[in-house]
């Protein structure tokens, strides 16, 4: 949800140049590295790599928390973005493994039907909350929204040790 609702408003979480250059830069990286992700999740496994690559959604609010604060300028949103990039190849390389190795070649329908299900589900849950939160005139991009953000992906990577193995 946080990272449909980051993509979604960065022009207006970050302004239009900013946005469309974080955008660009995590996309190029995230292609780039598609191509690294298959040998790091051979390496450490489907579970650890789902972490890490969870973790690396994480890095794009908290850079985003850093800028909003003043804390650094705008590359830092920039080079959030990259390791978003890592992250998300390393999350769905490892998430396509996993699910393949769950099915075990018996029901891989019904394990991808219940995985796009659920990911599709977060989608509409994301678009409430994006609905929710820019309804309101005055609302911007404030360090409780990054907050939350980071919050809900931390959690969301410590739910990765809740995989049962396959």
């Amino acid at each position: 949800m946080a990272y449909y609702m980051i993509q979604d408003y960065s022009a207006n979480l970050y302004g239009a140049t900013l946005g469309a250059n974080m955008e660009l830069t995590l996309y190029a990286v995230f292609t780039a590295f598609c191509f690294v992700a298959p040998a790091v999740t051979n390496m450490l496994g489907a579970r650890l790599t789902m972490f890490l690559g969870v973790i690396g959604y994480a890095t794009l609010p908290l850079a985003s928390l850093l800028f909003s604060l003043g804390l650094f300028g705008s590359w830092v949103v920039v080079a959030g973005g990259a390791l978003l990039g890592v992250g998300a190849a390393l999350l769905w390389t490892a998430q396509g493994r996993l699910m393949l190795e769950y099915a075990g070649g018996d029901d891989v329908g019904r394990i991808f039907a219940i995985f796009w299900s659920m990911f599709n589900a977060s989608a509409v849950l994301g678009g409430v909350l994006v609905f929710a939160y820019f309804s309101n005139a005055d609302a911007s991009a404030t360090p409780a929204l990054f907050v939350i953000f980071i919050g809900l992906l931390v959690a969301g990577g410590a739910l990765t040790a809740c995989l049962r193995p396959a």
